[in-house]
């Protein structure tokens, strides 16, 4: 029971970071990038090329706003990482 609930707590917290990144990312790209005109622009590559534009809207950014966004970033990948390492330890037999 206390590994289920240590990977659960720990993919929680992942999934919390991934989803502040994602927020955080349209917050900060929201001005940059503009709605489609038609519905034809509508679809998978629109998308590609939307989350393309807000990548290099996120590079002119100022220093503090990109700072936090690494933030996050960073915070979820550590979350990830201890996930792993609590697979790698906890599954280990004893």
């Amino acid at each position: 029971m206390l590994k289920f609930i240590t990977y659960f707590l720990t993919i929680a917290f992942a999934m919390f970071f991934a989803f502040w990144e994602l927020r955080l990312k349209h917050q900060l790209t929201d001005r940059a990038s503009s709605p489609p005109a038609s519905p034809s622009k509508l679809g998978v590559m629109n998308d590609l090329s939307e989350r393309m534009n807000r990548e290099r809207s996120i590079e002119s950014l100022p220093k503090k706003a990109r700072a936090k966004l690494r933030t996050v970033v960073v915070l979820k990948f550590l979350f990830v990482v201890i996930l792993i390492v609590e697979v790698i330890v906890l599954q280990t037999p004893k």
